[in-house]
């Protein structure tokens, strides 16, 4: 059973996850109160240059027992050193996210993951028998069946995977990044239509939640001047597919991995003449005020931590 399917199925998720970003590995223990969510401890430590280099078709890990140390440390720096149970949001390029819409025509079984499958491969141009492929059904759009998927190399995964069993975690959740970010939009419940904009070293992966689901996922390879005519693009792709009829506004972003909030904003006003409010740490109940953690670090692992209460 592949990890998204774990989470939709299995019961709960752990408290306690895991997250690259940037060239950081961050661990937390996330608790739910009153107000929000909180952190019981947390630790990030800096990577050594080219330790982990993110692909979804080559090696990411150039020395596995080097990377096994600095995840024992920031466990024990974090006092989790106990902890067995770990999601674990991964870099952005390790793994894809794409949504698949279908004709809403019923298919059994077979002829449904045969027609995924086909449309598969045609975005991820590479062959089925090496990819591990998970899915969820999402609200429907335009009479159309509508599929979150997300695909990885099983060469790569097993490459992480590896590295997490020689330091005794069982890494039930493994996601790329963006997803356990997006975690965070599903949460909020105020009025709206909500944008995700992560960066990374290639570029960033956008996502749009619409009543708690992501309804949107696009990736975008450019480098850092280019970002902002990017973000530009995919706002206006979103209103004229998804907000045609101009019913919905889109109210709420969380922008990450270095990206520059004003800039995004900016861009994403300019083409759907809305301009959301930017979503900060604090939203959630999580305070990071006179903290060197930044919210940056944490919010994909964080967000995967969520999952313990769903």
């Amino acid at each position: 059973m592949s990890a998204l399917q774990r989470y939709f199925l299995a019961p709960r998720a752990p408290n306690t996850a895991a997250g690259f970003v940037e060239d950081n590995f961050a661990v937390v223990d996330l608790r739910r109160g009153r107000s929000g969510f909180s952190l019981s401890s947390s630790a990030v430590t800096e990577l050594p240059p080219g330790l982990v280099t993110p692909s979804f078709d080559e090696p990411n890990i150039q020395s596995p027992d080097e990377l096994a140390a600095i995840i024992t440390q920031t466990a024990e720096a974090a006092g989790l050193a106990n902890k067995k149970r770990w999601s674990v949001a991964l870099p952005d390029a390790a793994a894809r996210t794409i949504v698949v819409a279908l004709e809403e025509t019923s298919y059994n079984a077979r002829e449904l993951s045969e027609i995924l499958g086909w449309k598969i491969e045609r975005v991820i141009a590479a062959p089925l028998s090496e990819l591990r492929i998970s899915r969820q059904r999402i609200t429907p759009a335009a009479q159309q069946a509508r599929y979150l998927v997300t695909v990885a190399n099983d060469r790569v995964l097993s490459q992480y995977e590896s590295v997490f069993a020689s330091v005794g975690w069982n890494a039930g959740m493994l996601l790329p990044r963006h997803l356990g970010e997006a975690q965070w939009l599903m949460w909020d419940e105020t009025p709206g239509d909500k944008i995700l904009v992560s960066g990374n070293r290639s570029g960033f992966t956008s996502v749009i939640v619409r009543n708690g689901l992501p309804v949107l996922v696009r990736t975008c390879v450019c480098d850092r001047e280019a970002q902002p005519d990017e973000m530009h693009r995919f706002a206006l792709y979103y209103r004229d597919r998804l907000n045609a009829g101009g019913g919905a506004v889109l109210s709420r972003m969380l922008a990450t991995g270095g990206v520059d909030q004003i800039e995004a904003r900016r861009a994403i006003a300019d083409a759907t003449d809305s301009e959301p409010l930017s979503i900060d740490a604090s939203d959630f109940g999580v305070d990071l005020v006179g903290e060197a953690i930044r919210f940056d670090h944490l919010a994909g692992a964080a967000g995967l931590a969520t999952l313990a209460w769903r």
